[in-house]
C-alpha cells in the first residue's frame, strides 16, 4: 500500500481532472454512451459520487435497478447510486460529485494512521482502508478514460493518479498473466508500456507467474502498447484483437501465446 499522503494527492488530482473535464461538457455529451455497457458519461460520474457517498456512511438509495450490464452484487450496489442520479442533469451530478469529494478529502486528511491501516472489506478482499482508497484512484481514473475516449477528448493520461492506476494493475500482473492468460510454465512474458507511464514488466512463470527484475534469456513473447491502452485492456474495456489490427498493440515472439494473454488481460470485477 502506498503512503497516505500520496493517496490523498492522487485522489485530489483525479477528482480535479473530473471537475475540469465535466465543466466543459454539454448536456448532449453527458448523455453520450461511455466504454462501460449501459452507462452514459453522466452515469460514470454518478457511480463515483455514489461510491464516495457510500464510504461517507450515507444510506444506499431505495430503488430497483435493472439492466443486462448488472452482473454481480457489486454491480447492483453501484447501480442503486447511479439510478438515484438518473433524473439529474450532468451539471447537477457534477455539483453533487464536487460536494461529496470535497467532504471525503477532508475526512481522509483528518483520519488517524490507525484508521487508515485498519483492515476491512475492499473490492480486492480484506485489506487496509488505505488500500481501498488506492483502488478509488484507479476506479476514478479509469472511468474518466471511459468517458474521454468516446467523446474524442483525450487527456489526464499521466500524473500521479495515472501512475497509481498503473501500479494497481502491476500488483495483479502475476494473476493476470498466469491465471487469466494461462501462460505455460517456463515462459517469460515481457510487457512494455511505451508511455505516458513508461514501464517494462517481466513476468516469469515457474510454479506460478510472478514479476521479476529481468530474464536470463530472451522473452517468450513481448507485448508493447501505451500505458493508457494497457489499462483499458486490463480493465476489460476494449478488444485486444482490434488494438493489434490498429497497430496499438504489437506482439513479438510467440504469436499464439501473445494473442492468448492479450485477449485475457481483463481482471476487474
Amino acid at each position: 500500500m502506498i503512503q497516505k499522503k500520496d493517496i490523498i494527492e492522487g485522489l485530489e488530482e483525479v477528482w480535479a481532472a473530473w471537475e475540469n473535464f465535466g465543466s466543459e461538457l454539454s448536456e448532449e455529451e453527458w448523455l453520450t454512451s461511455s466504454r462501460c455497457p449501459g452507462w452514459t458519461v453522466k452515469d460514470n460520474l454518478s457511480h463515483i459520487a455514489g461510491t464516495e457517498n457510500m464510504l461517507a456512511g450515507n444510506p444506499a438509495p431505495e430503488n430497483s435497478p435493472v439492466g443486462e450490464h448488472i452482473r454481480n452484487p457489486i454491480g447492483t450496489a453501484n447501480e442503486h447510486w447511479v439510478e438515484s442520479f438518473r433524473n439529474y442533469s450532468g451539471a447537477e451530478v457534477l455539483e453533487a460529485f464536487k460536494e461529496i469529494t470535497s467532504e471525503r478529502i477532508e475526512v481522509l486528511r483528518n483520519l488517524e494512521e490507525e484508521q487508515f491501516t485498519k483492515v476491512g472489506w475492499t473490492p480486492a478482499g480484506e485489506a487496509p482502508y488505505g488500500r481501498f482508497m488506492q483502488i478509488r484512484i484507479y476506479d476514478s481514473w479509469l472511468h474518466l478514460q471511459d468517458c474521454r475516449e468516446p467523446l474524442g477528448k483525450p487527456g489526464d493520461e499521466d500524473g500521479k493518479s495515472a501512475e497509481i492506476s498503473v501500479q494497481e494493475v502491476v500488483e495483479a500482473i502475476g494473476y493476470i498473466v498466469g491465471k487469466r492468460g494461462k501462460a505455460p510454465e517456463g515462459s517469460c512474458i515481457e510487457i512494455c508500456l511505451t508511455g505516458p507511464i513508461e514501464r517494462t514488466l517481466n513476468v516469469q512463470v515457474e510454479e506460478k507467474a510472478q514479476l521479476v527484475d529481468h530474464f536470463e534469456g530472451e522473452p517468450t513473447v513481448s507485448l508493447t502498447l501505451t500505458s493508457t491502452d494497457f489499462l483499458a485492456l486490463t480493465g476489460g474495456r476494449n478488444s485486444a484483437a482490434q488494438y493489434v489490427e490498429d497497430g496499438r498493440l504489437v506482439i513479438e515472439g510467440d504469436q499464439e501465446l501473445g494473442k492468448q494473454i492479450s485477449e485475457n488481460l481483463a481482471f476487474t470485477v
